[in-house]
């Protein structure tokens, strides 16, 4: 077996960091669909346990007399 030369060893060195980092990112990325699927999660849960919608018409005048 030939030794690595030095150009050869920083090329996968800097391979390596690159896939790392690439592997970070997306790491970082599900974790934040995770919390926006939470999000979306809790907004419909909140908004089903919120009772029934209003009327028809209800809500649609506004009384300004004093």
């Amino acid at each position: 077996m030939e030794p690595l030369s030095a150009a050869a060893a920083v090329q996968m060195l800097g391979a390596s960091q690159n896939q790392q980092i690439g592997i970070a990112v997306a790491q970082q990325r599900l974790a934040a669909d995770k919390a926006v699927a939470g999000l979306v999660a809790d907004t419909a849960q909140s908004a089903a346990s919120a009772g029934p919608p209003a009327p028809p018409g209800q809500g649609q005048s506004v009384d300004l007399r004093v």
